[in-house]
């Protein structure tokens, strides 16, 4: 676990506004998707939390859709598939847990994952995953068809290199041995 103060400041290497980045941590932590901390008491994050708080900034054009974004993004699946039950366990479920696996890949010294990218798009819900070896996995709502753009018109969106998530994730919680 680490102090809200910590994760503030080793995400502010990803260059997003700080005062947007708190602003943000506080609407997440007001809607209960990450630690409130108490009377005195700092609030304590994991590394889940860490990877909420990037979502939710990274995905956010607007402070009050924060704690709605991280929902939405954490559920997007594997090219809009409608997952069932009966799907492989192979089969990354959701973006949330998917985004997990490939930057625990990268902090354990998985070269590929370390230099992939996320790229979260707020035009539309999208979070893509583009490895160096061409791979792109694209995670949108069950039901998109993930290889047309949801609307007409720019497509904007933030790029992060998952080594730099990675080694956020290093420096507050300490290495991870391969």
């Amino acid at each position: 676990m680490a102090k809200l103060a910590d994760v503030l400041a080793a995400v502010d290497s990803l260059g997003f506004d700080k005062a947007r980045v708190k602003h943000v941590a506080r609407r997440l932590s007001e809607a209960g998707k990450i630690p409130a901390g108490g009377p005195a008491r700092s609030p304590e994050l994991g590394e889940d939390d860490v990877l909420r708080l990037i979502t939710a900034v990274a995905t956010s054009p607007k402070l009050r859709q924060a704690e709605q974004s991280v929902e939405t993004y954490g559920a997007l699946t594997p090219a809009g598939a409608r997952i069932a039950d009966e799907a492989p366990v192979s089969v990354p479920r959701n973006a949330a847990d998917a985004i997990a696996v490939e930057i625990e890949m990268a902090r354990r010294g998985d070269v590929e994952a370390r230099h992939s990218v996320l790229t979260f798009v707020r035009s539309w819900p999208e979070v893509v995953i583009e490895r160096p070896d061409g791979k792109v996995v694209r995670f949108r709502q069950p039901g998109a068809n993930a290889g047309h753009w949801a609307r007409d018109g720019h497509r904007t969106a933030t790029a992060i290199p998952v080594v730099a998530v990675a080694d956020i994730l290093d420096d507050i919680f300490g290495r991870v041995e391969a």
